[in-house]
């Protein structure tokens, strides 16, 4: 399953790590450049 994921502050960051665990696919956005960079 693709999902998309705005905001990756403490909870989104969090929700999109276990989903990615899970197999999943992720489209994530954040206005931090680097709170992207810590997820791929």
């Amino acid at each position: 399953m693709q999902l998309g994921m705005i905001g990756l502050g403490r909870m989104g960051a969090n929700m999109v790590r276990r989903l990615l665990r899970a197999g999943h696919e992720g489209v994530v956005f954040d206005m931090s450049p680097k709170a992207v960079d810590e997820l791929v």
